[in-house]
């Protein structure tokens, strides 16, 4: 795919214009994530970026979080609902509210009027959005704690 190919479809999934500069950044994050630049590859990065865009996290660290869901995800196993909740609690080192990790599972098709019921056994694909969601809030508040601790 050539360069203002790539850039134009980009912009078309991101919904906004982009620079020359910031294209070659995000280009630079892609090739430093070990990803190809490819339609579905810009597609997921555009849809991350506008997702993310008001996180102080960067590009970098939103593909990062999202490539180690997707691993969970190519395990293809069932994961019962309690044993998720419990693996999104340490995620975050026990610091995320109840009511944040079931929002974080409104990405997962409701069964019986429920997105999150400890319960039912999700497939691994369902769960990529839910830990992607916590693997950002660790590591806003891994950000947050650090900053403050410099203003200390």
């Amino acid at each position: 795919m050539k360069n203002n190919q790539a850039k134009v479809y980009f912009e078309i999934h991101y919904e906004s214009e982009v620079s020359d500069r910031t294209w070659y950044r995000i280009k630079r994050v892609i090739r430093e994530s070990g990803l190809e630049i490819t339609r579905e590859n810009l597609q997921l990065i555009a849809d991350l970026k506008r997702r993310n865009e008001y996180t102080k996290l960067s590009l970098k660290q939103v593909i990062y979080c999202y490539q180690q869901a997707k691993e969970l995800s190519d395990k293809r196993v069932m994961i019962k609902g309690d044993v998720v909740y419990r693996e999104l609690q340490k995620l975050c080192n026990y610091k995320a509210h109840r009511t944040t990790i079931i929002r974080w599972f409104q990405t997962v098709p409701k069964m019986e009027g429920k997105y999150f019921d400890r319960n039912r056994s999700y497939r691994a694909s369902e769960l990529v959005q839910v830990f992607a969601a916590a693997c950002v809030y660790a590591q806003k508040r891994t950000r947050k704690l650090n900053t403050s601790k410099r203003s200390n």
